[in-house]
């Protein structure tokens, strides 16, 4: 897989809700947001569902089910996926970082175009790569082996 690919880094933010309800609402649409969100508090992640939910291209979720069925995919995987709901020809990958109070402290993942990281396999080895990427920051914050998140990273 060519490593190309615009790579988002990691995103470490000290109050995550506030980034996902910016102006636009864009954060919650990319896969970094879409990682944070799904492992927010139930008063966090209910702001995140009362804002407007502005689409951002033809993709956007703007129906606060079909967004809370991605992030339910979300928690279920381990990793969030984006295909053209911030940006069109780009999608991402990412998975949620946590802190030692088990709580999410970030996210990491990748972005680029659709087509290519939304291959068959490639996607698949993304999520491997991007999951172990935030097991690992995770463990270096400090958070346990037992928590949801880290479990579902696994």
């Amino acid at each position: 897989m060519p490593l190309d690919n615009k790579l988002a880094g990691a995103e470490s933010f000290r109050d995550a809700t506030r980034v996902l309800t910016a102006t636009r609402g864009g954060a919650a649409w990319e896969s970094l947001g879409h990682a944070i969100a799904a492992y927010q508090p139930a008063t966090a992640s209910a702001r995140v569902m009362a804002a407007d939910l502005v689409p951002l291209t033809g993709r956007t979720k703007t129906n606060r089910a079909a967004l809370s069925r991605a992030l339910a995919q979300v928690r279920k995987n381990g990793y969030a996926v984006e295909d053209q709901e911030a940006t069109v020809g780009d999608a991402g990958v990412a998975a949620p970082i946590m802190n030692r109070h088990g709580t999410v402290a970030g996210a990491i993942g990748v972005v680029g175009p659709a087509e290519r990281l939304l291959a068959p396999g490639t996607r698949d080895e993304l999520a491997r790569a991007v999951v172990e990427s935030a097991r690992s920051v995770s463990r270096d914050l400090g958070a346990g082996r037992g928590g949801a998140a880290l479990s579902a990273l696994s």
